[in-house]
């Protein structure tokens, strides 16, 4: 399955359990098992296992947080499992699972930009081999506590203390320069009714669909927000962004149409057959739908301006 999909194929295979939910991966990032928790329905009945590397190493190089511990020990009828020469990336629930390459990451499930290329196949738990190596995998490792937990972040300080963080393509920051996604929604003002499912593909134009989804995978909105919260954390992921910040620069004195689509034509993934003067009126929109107070438009101009109220 395309990797910008993988996460929806997590988040629909997890959605369905009813028994017991496995999430086995050498690298986990909180946002991501977040995301999968929260896909997870809520049952007396249903209890989840997590498997993680959890190396000192990994928690320096920020391919996997230390934070997972509470995430999961927030959920009831939750486990964190520790086993430091995993490799194996499996997940299932009850009956089926999926295995492949992927980590549970933002960019190894599509939901974050750089997206990694990922495999992952879904297959039944009927085969043999695959319980025994689920029955092998659970008995070599090791029940995370919290004594644990802190004996691997002060390893992980010391460590740190040491030597340089390593580069990696798991690594996920806000304010990394390669975090280059760039908005294609063409109507931001209807983001939230698609998050919250009142709007769907048969209420708008499919490639606007289709982008608003792909938007919102990126983003990755924690469930349950008000259209307020919403709001204000689309706001605060988009200020981040190197190109909204190149944006804003040039924006303090007017920057036309002509001036910002070459701006930003370095970030356009080439797959989503949009030209640059197209990628900028979508992101003019976007700015102005979620930062109303700090953006007009010259009239009869089309020039972007920040900082100051303008007459028409």
């Amino acid at each position: 399955m395309a990797g910008e999909m993988l996460g929806d194929q997590l988040l629909e295979l997890v959605s369905s359990a009813k028994e017991r939910v496995v999430l086995v991966a050498p690298f986990i990032k909180v946002d991501a098992l977040q995301r999968v928790l929260d896909a997870i329905p809520i049952s007396a009945g249903l209890h989840i296992d997590c498997v993680t590397r959890w190396r000192p190493e990994d928690i320096v190089d920020g391919v996997c947080d230390l934070e997972i511990f509470e995430v999961i020990t927030d959920r009831e009828n939750a486990q964190l499992w520790r086993h430091p020469n995993l490799h194996a990336k499996f997940f299932r629930a009850d009956q089926s699972c999926l295995l492949g390459s992927s980590n549970l990451t933002g960019r190894a499930l599509g939901w974050r930009l750089p997206t990694n290329l990922e495999l992952l196949v879904q297959l039944d738990m009927n085969l043999h081999e695959l319980q025994a190596w689920e029955t092998s995998l659970m008995s070599s490792c090791v029940s995370v506590t919290v004594e644990l937990r802190d004996q691997i972040a002060h390893q992980a300080a010391d460590l740190a203390a040491q030597r340089p963080k390593k580069t990696s393509i798991d690594v996920e920051h806000d304010d990394d320069p390669t975090f280059r996604w760039i908005p294609l929604c063409p109507s931001p003002e209807r983001l939230f009714k698609v998050y919250t499912g009142e709007l769907d593909e048969a209420k708008m134009v499919r490639s606007a669909f289709e982008f608003a989804q792909r938007d919102l995978r990126t983003l990755g909105p924690p469930k349950g927000y008000s259209e307020e919260q919403f709001l204000e954390y689309v706001a605060d992921r988009l200020q981040k962004l190197e190109v909204v910040q190149k944006v804003v620069s040039a924006s303090s004195s007017g920057v036309s149409d002509t001036q910002a689509a070459d701006l930003i034509a370095e970030y356009i993934d080439a797959s989503s057959m949009i030209s640059p003067t197209d990628a900028w009126r979508i992101l003019k929109r976007w700015m102005m739908h979620f930062f109303p107070a700090q953006y007009r438009i010259e009239v009869g101009q089309e020039i972007l301006v920040r900082g100051r109220t303008l007459s028409s």
